[in-house]
C-alpha cells in the first residue's frame, strides 16, 4: 500500500444526510454555512467537538472573521448552538450542537409528508365527485355536493367505499345519492368500513356462512327495505 492510499484511508469518512444536502437552503443554511457544518462534523468524528475558528478557516478557505460571522448567524438562526458538557473527568467542555438544525430538518420532512397527504386527499375527493358526475351523466347540484362532502368529512366514509356504493347504484339503475346513502348506512350498521370487509361479508353470505346470531335474528322492516349489497371490485369499473 503506497503512502497516498494510507493517507486516504487514515483520513476516514464523514457521513452526511442526503436529505440535508437536498434541503439545506430551505432550512436557511447558506453554502458557506453548510461547508462549516461539514468541517465541524468531520472534526467531531476525529474527537474534536469544538474546533477553533482558525482550524475552520484553514479547512474552508474563509477568513477567521467570516467564520465568526457565519457561526454567529447559525446560532442566531437557531441552526446551531454551543453547549457546555461535563465529561467523565469532571471538567466542562464546550461543543457545537446541531440538534436544532435536525429538529428543523425533521419538521421539514414532516411538513412535506403532510402536504403530500393533503394533496392525495384532495385528488381523491375530486375523483369521487368526478366519478359520480360521470356515472350520473350530469353535473351535481349544490345539495348533492354538500351531501358528498358530509360523507367524506362528517361521516368519514372512505372514498373507495363511496365508489363501491356508486357502482351498486349504477348497476341497480338507481342514479340517486339517497340510494347510495342507504347502501353506505347499511354497511355502517354492519360495521363494514373497508372494501375488503364488505367483500368478505358478501362471500360469507354467498357461502351460507352467516353466524347463528344473524341467522336467528328476526326479520325487520329495515331488512326488507334496505338495499342489497352485492360486491364488485373497484377496478372493475375502469
Amino acid at each position: 500500500m503506497d503512502e497516498l492510499t494510507r493517507r486516504f484511508l487514515k483520513a476516514g469518512n464523514t457521513v452526511v444526510s442526503n436529505y440535508l444536502l437536498s434541503n439545506f437552503h430551505q432550512l436557511g443554511l447558506t453554502n458557506d454555512e453548510l461547508v462549516i457544518y461539514l468541517i465541524i462534523e468531520k472534526q467531531r468524528g476525529q474527537g474534536d467537538l469544538f474546533p477553533s475558528s482558525k482550524l475552520i478557516s484553514k479547512e474552508t478557505g474563509l477568513t477567521e472573521n467570516k467564520v465568526y460571522e457565519l457561526l454567529h448567524e447559525m446560532i442566531q438562526n437557531k441552526l446551531m448552538e454551543i453547549k457546555t458538557v461535563k465529561h467523565a473527568d469532571g471538567k466542562s467542555y464546550d461543543q457545537y450542537s446541531f440538534e436544532r438544525l435536525f429538529e428543523k430538518l425533521l419538521q421539514s420532512a414532516s411538513n412535506e409528508v403532510q402536504a403530500q397527504k393533503q394533496e392525495t386527499n384532495k385528488v381523491t375527493r375530486e375523483t369521487v365527485f368526478a366519478q359520480i358526475e360521470s356515472e350520473f351523466g350530469r353535473p351535481l347540484s349544490p345539495i348533492e355536493y354538500e351531501t358528498i362532502n358530509q360523507w367524506l368529512t362528517d361521516d368519514h366514509y372512505a372514498p373507495e367505499m363511496i365508489s363501491l356504493a356508486l357502482k351498486e347504484a349504477v348497476l341497480s339503475q338507481a342514479y340517486s345519492l339517497r340510494y347510495m346513502d342507504r347502501i353506505l348506512l347499511n354497511w355502517e350498521k354492519r360495521n363494514l368500513t373497508t372494501v375488503k370487509q364488505v367483500q368478505k361479508e358478501e362471500n360469507r353470505q354467498r357461502n351460507g356462512s352467516i353466524n347463528s346470531s344473524d341467522s336467528n335474528r328476526p326479520t325487520t322492516k329495515a331488512d326488507l327495505t334496505g338495499p342489497k349489497i352485492p360486491i364488485y371490485k373497484i377496478s372493475d369499473q375502469d
